[in-house]
């Protein structure tokens, strides 16, 4: 990588004064002959003192100046997008048109792939029809299994009634045929014993009530049971007449049978009824739902609305087509018209044309220079953009010369329609600067194991100078500590210096 540093004082200075040299050349041949002679003078000055021991070897010098230092960073790398999309098919099915091709340029919005929307809406309509069937069935399931439910109840309800009824006419019947048969054995002489007996039991109450005494604390309450029992004597020597009268009448017992058999008859439609609902019962019992099937229509019906559901989805997405989230250059394409995908298909690859970066590999060196938010310059097809450090790797990996290299990424803040992906970008990543510091050329340095160090000309002998540098370029180098700007700073010399030797000065043109 080349380092570059902005024109410093020194250089300025150094320009200027080469002005003059490149106006004389522009000259007649009288000022020629002057620098000419000059020139001689000079030759014949250094070989006088090179001739005279005591004058020492000849050093060119420079003093440190002060100016302002920009460190960078010349490097290339290739433009990247910093945004890239991978677009996969949303739904599976037919394609219709591709309208791109790879390294077209598209913007956000623009439809780059349709799909055939014939075969979509015959499978949106299937769907639709599966649900259906599928609601009727649950529907249907659902109405019978309540209307056995309901059957059911009803039937359970009618048996308790029924069973009911059985017993309690068939209790009425026993008692029916019971009174028949004992009426029949009855004569009315046994109703008038009865009677006669109940006559007398009257006449009794009736001199229980005359011996009560009055006087007694309970004689109310024994005339009252009095009252009572001769009021139910009467009312059964009025039933006993009435029986009598009954007995002595022909149709008493054609009533009797009548009853009975009129019971007899309710007795058997109970029976049939309850066979009825008994056989109603078993066939409810037997047509109602358990858990498990009620799971499984409803899962049946679940399934045919998801399924319409995404088909109804999967529809509308399709219409929209495939569209561009972003502005981009399209760099990858296996989709093709007419082409059946799978649902998750890769499609394309979409790279940002407005999300840029410069990527390159830089070396442990550079490294220890570099960070995030450096700003840079980035050229590419001799048109200048602004840069940053975006991103700095934290692996490095080896080149073809087995060097460790680390990725390092440069944003594009100001990034235009010119650009290209994949190109060629120059870069210069501006590191480090100073102003106002102390600046040498860079050949006046030296280093030896102690550090950097420089050979000034101190009355006519050479003194080492340990430094400490800073920033440097390809030309200068800042020096923090060592030096003064009154310093005579050998810049380059005929022979090896030594410290102490003697030497004669002569400062660098």
């Amino acid at each position: 990588m080349k380092k570059k540093d902005k024109n410093s004082p020194m250089e300025e200075g150094l320009q200027q004064a080469a002005e003059p040299v490149r106006r004389k050349k522009k000259r007649k041949k009288a000022p020629i002959i002057i620098g000419i002679v000059v020139i001689l003078i000079l030759v014949v000055r250094m070989a006088s003192c090179a001739l005279t021991p005591a004058a020492g070897a000849i050093v060119t010098t420079v003093t440190a100046q002060r100016g302002d230092l920009q460190e960078s960073i010349s490097t290339s790398g290739t433009v990247e997008s910093e945004e890239v999309e991978v677009i996969f098919a949303p739904v599976a099915g037919k394609l219709g048109e591709v309208n791109v091709a790879v390294g077209d340029a598209v913007k956000a919005g623009d439809v780059l792939i349709s799909y055939d929307m014939e075969e979509m809406e015959e499978t949106l309509t299937q769907a639709a029809l599966n649900q259906q069937k599928s609601t009727a069935v649950y529907n249907g399931a659902m109405a019978d299994n309540s209307e056995n439910q309901a059957k059911l109840v009803e039937a359970n309800t009618n048996l308790e009634v029924l069973n009911q009824q059985i017993a309690d006419n068939k209790s009425y019947l026993k008692d029916l045929q019971s009174k028949l048969s004992q009426s029949q054995r009855d004569t009315s002489n046994g109703l008038a014993n009865e009677s006669y007996e109940l006559s007398n039991r009257l006449s009794q109450l009736n001199q229980e009530m005359e011996a009560l005494d009055k006087t007694a604390p309970d004689y109310e309450s024994q005339v009252q049971s009095i009252q009572q029992e001769i009021q139910a004597v009467n009312a059964q020597i009025s039933r006993n007449s009435y029986l009598q009268s009954v007995a002595t009448s022909t149709d008493y017992y054609a009533q009797m049978e009548q009853e009975i058999a009129d019971v007899q008859e309710r007795i058997a439609d109970y029976e049939e009824y309850k066979s009825r609902m008994e056989s109603q019962k078993t066939a409810s019992e037997g047509s109602i739902l358990d858990s498990y099937d009620k799971e499984s229509y409803s899962a049946d019906k679940q399934l045919a609305d998801i399924t319409y559901q995404q088909a109804e989805e999967s529809y509308y997405e399709a219409k929209q087509g495939v569209c561009a989230e972003f502005d981009g250059i399209v760099t990858e394409c296996s989709a093709a018209s007419g082409a059946t995908v799978a649902d998750g298909a890769q499609l394309l690859t979409l790279k940002s044309s407005q999300n840029l970066k410069v990527a390159f590999q830089a070396s442990k060196y550079d490294l220890e220079k570099l960070a995030v938010g450096q700003k840079a310059q980035v050229t590419i097809l001799d048109q200048a953009y602004e840069g940053e450090v975006s991103k700095i790797d934290r692996m490095a990996t080896l080149n073809e010369s087995n060097t460790p290299m680390v990725g390092v990424e440069i944003h594009i803040t100001n990034p235009d329609d010119r650009i290209i992906l994949g190109l060629d970008a120059k870069l210069e990543i501006y590191t480090n600067q100073v102003q106002d510091a102390l600046l040498i050329p860079v050949e006046a340095i030296n280093a030896d194991k102690e550090g950097d160090f420089l050979y000034v000309v101190e009355n006519g002998v050479v003194v080492k100078r340990n430094i400490v540098c800073g920033i440097s370029t390809d030309t200068y180098t800042e020096v923090k500590e060592g030096i003064t700007q009154q310093d005579q700073i050998i810049l380059s010399s005929y022979t090896t210096l030594e410290e102490g030797m003697a030497v004669t000065a002569l400062p660098a043109q």
